[in-house]
């Protein structure tokens, strides 16, 4: 009887394991702290948006990971090692989309961010 029990056990961690590995608990995640910084824009309070930046100005040409800091004023770009900084890149025209991210450019500089919070971007650019 012992070891039917142990084998069920095993049996149930087994699935368990296999059923947590195909959740995006990340997506899950990440949802969730896209709606508590769209909740807060819609209190008017100020947020830091993740997203992917290559601007020949703020980040010499190459793609960087930072954030822009939108509510508030202007739109500052927030990246690691680097003071804060204007982010006016003129008027954004869309890429490319897909469920993770959508691609904005203007001109020489490319905007990378999840689809869910372009429109608090793009409302605080003006555009």
């Amino acid at each position: 009887m012992g070891e039917l029990v142990g084998a069920l056990v095993r049996g149930f961690i087994v699935l368990a394991g296999h059923v947590l590995t195909m959740v995006d608990t990340a997506e899950f995640f990440g949802a969730r702290r896209r709606k508590a910084r769209q909740e807060a824009l819609a209190r008017g309070e100020q947020v830091k948006i993740p997203c992917v930046l290559r601007d020949p100005d703020l980040t010499d040409g190459r793609e960087q990971q930072g954030r822009l800091h939108v509510g508030g004023g202007r739109v500052r770009w927030l990246a690691p090692g680097r003071p804060p900084a204007a982010f006016e890149p003129g008027e954004l025209t869309m890429q490319a989309v897909d469920e993770q991210a959508i691609t904005f450019h203007a001109g020489r500089t490319e905007l990378r961010l999840h689809p869910d919070e372009a429109p608090a971007v793009l409302r605080a650019l003006g555009t």
